[in-house]
């Protein structure tokens, strides 16, 4: 198997990203529904930018609030936790204790 190229690296990449920061969450005695919440939230965050966390930008992230908002009626409680968690997914996949 050694030497074959991944299929969809792009994704399979991704995955063991949310992988490490899920196995992260609940380390830290974290609820495993709001681990799930935090997960769905970014995977949500990752269709609507049509991008990978490395592509991601300042302008992805105005645009889904201002969706959320806008379309969906988020309330700003809501919009700030949803944040929150794209925020505590780049705080972990950025940190170098983490590799």
């Amino acid at each position: 198997m050694n030497g074959l190229p991944l299929l969809r690296p792009d994704e399979q990449i991704f995955e063991a990203m949310l992988k490490g920061w899920r196995n992260q969450q609940l380390a830290r005695n974290l609820s495993p529904g709001y681990v799930d919440d935090q997960e769905r939230t970014v995977r949500s965050f990752t269709r609507h930018a049509d991008a990978m966390p490395w592509q991601w930008t300042p302008q992805h992230i105005d645009e889904w609030s201002a969706d959320l908002r806008a379309v969906h009626g988020c309330v700003r409680s809501t919009l700030r936790n949803y944040q929150g968690s794209v925020r505590q997914f780049c705080d972990f996949v950025t940190n170098p204790a983490y590799g």
